[in-house]
């Protein structure tokens, strides 16, 4: 190559393959342990350096995902809109990701991210991103776990059951509890079914149905944020009274023996309310059921 043309690159900002600096490693992104070379070259392609200064909501609640974000240096918060104000539920530090939800759920963001000092974030263009996921089952499965404990932190923050848990109780039960994740369409229980559990939503919708007397299914509700599933089983509790079916993408929190007994031993009193929230739901369960007889 010319020197004349070493120059034009210089000047475009364009470096030779063989001078492109990687942006993204192991060591620095704990998150990226087990990746491939080839993987990780695709993300560091589709990657670039923002310099940011303090105070700018890189991403606001309710936006449409765009890419996913490595922190570097400096300092972020996460935040939500909670009673109309804007609470802090976590910190980001170098090392850390954000960008999970949309990059996994394709959905808008539930929280905003506000940078807490000069920080230096480095941004992966969500195409080269979902290429990855498709190809490395592990980073899926690292991020996946991030986006859970994420979800459940924000949830235990908001919701009036669980928003009396002092922070280190609801750090670990965000790491502790069990989610599930059903894709549209899922069949998540059917109506007759054993009962192995409470969900609450954590995200997306859910029609709930039930068969009739002509054996048609007959939708009942639909269910969403924050709302529950498997409260109300019939036969003396052996069977559900309903069926629910995911009509988008949904994100559960999983209650069952063994989740119900963490919950009870970390924080009791929060195990007794949700006792009293289950109760109440179910209530309005059978009313419904009763306006619309089998």
């Amino acid at each position: 190559m010319s020197e004349q043309n070493h120059e034009f690159l210089d000047l475009s900002g364009i470096r030779p393959p063989q001078e492109q600096m990687e942006l993204l490693n192991k060591k620095d992104f704990p998150i990226l342990e087990g990746m491939s070379a080839i993987n990780l070259r695709i993300l560091n392609s589709a990657s670039r350096i923002m310099h940011v200064s303090k105070g700018v909501e890189m991403l606001h609640e309710g936006d449409t995902p765009h890419d996913l974000y490595f922190v570097g240096k400096g300092k972020l918060s996460i935040a939500r809109q909670i009673g109309g104000q804007l609470r802090i539920l976590a910190y980001l530090h170098p090392g850390d990701v954000y960008g999970e939800f949309g990059a996994l759920r394709r959905k808008s963001r539930y929280a905003s991210v506000f940078t807490a000092e000069p920080s230096r974030i480095i941004r992966v263009d969500l195409t080269a991103v979902q290429q990855v996921l498709e190809a490395d089952c592990n980073f899926r499965k690292h991020l996946s776990r991030l986006l859970s404990h994420r979800m459940l932190d924000s949830f235990f923050f908001s919701h009036p059951v669980f928003e009396k848990l002092p922070d280190d109780v609801r750090a670990a039960l965000a790491k502790e509890l069990p989610t599930r994740f059903a894709k549209r369409g899922d069949r998540i229980f059917s109506q007759g079914e054993t009962p192995k559990g409470i969900y609450i939503i954590l995200s997306g919708e859910v029609e709930i149905r039930y068969l009739n007397r002509a054996k048609a299914e007959v939708l009942l509700e639909m269910r969403r944020d924050a709302d529950m599933l498997g409260e109300l089983a019939q036969n003396h509790g052996k069977s559900l009274a309903y069926s629910a079916v995911a009509a988008s993408d949904v994100d559960m929190l999983k209650l069952d023996k063994d989740a119900m007994r963490i919950l009870e031993s970390r924080h009791p009193a929060t195990f007794k309310t949700i006792g009293a929230f289950i109760d109440k739901r179910a209530e309005y369960t059978i009313q419904r059921l009763k306006e619309n007889p089998l």
